[in-house]
């Protein structure tokens, strides 16, 4: 297969998961570009319903609390207690980028949109900030678990019951300074002809 000198084809097929990642993250003018290339995703209408939280340094084990909280209510409801190692776990859960971006799309209440569309775009924003981290350099993932669902996590976030946590982008500096081999898959699985 001929290999692109297309750098944004590069970018997409470089961009892998990394579950943990180093300092240093993105400096104050690479954020903004990230952000802006977030914030510069699809969407029906021009409806703009992305929301971004941004965590750095002591933010990230602050916001740990929140996630505890969260955690506890979850298990209880379930009938179970945490173990301390799970609640360590959670308080930590930031931690493990030196960046953190909370991505959620919100509900304009002056357009009718499917709820779908609304993901979609928060998706689409998602995914552009992990690109334009990945042009940057830098790793990161795309995380969600249950406390991408929790309502007290997305009302500390500025979020409505409504409203959408599309996740958590992880971002940082590779640990061993290696990035991951491309991603470029074959499509034989994928694609069909109409």
């Amino acid at each position: 297969m001929k290999k692109s000198t297309n750098t944004a084809i590069n970018t997409i097929f470089q961009r892998r998961s990394v579950g943990r990642l180093s300092v240093p993250g993105p400096s104050e003018a690479e954020l903004i570009t990230i952000l802006r290339a977030g914030a510069s995703a699809p969407d029906h209408k021009v409806t703009k319903p992305f929301w971004f939280t941004v965590f750095e340094g002591e933010a990230r084990e602050e916001f740990g609390d929140v996630l505890v909280n969260a955690l506890i209510d979850r298990m209880k409801a379930k009938g179970v207690e945490p173990t301390p190692a799970q609640l360590g776990a959670e308080k930590q859960k930031l931690t493990r980028a030196p960046l953190v971006i909370a991505v959620a799309a919100k509900k304009n209440p002056e357009y009718s949109l499917p709820d779908q569309e609304i993901i979609s775009a928060g998706a689409a924003a998602a995914q552009n900030i992990l690109l334009a981290a990945t042009s940057y350099g830098y790793g990161s993932i795309w995380r969600t678990g249950e406390m991408a669902y929790d309502p007290s996590v997305k009302a500390a976030l500025g979020l409505t019951e409504g409203d959408y946590l599309i996740g958590f982008i992880y971002i940082g500096s590779y640990r061993d300074g290696v990035a991951p081999d491309p991603n470029d898959p074959a499509i034989d699985d994928f694609v069909r002809s109409w």
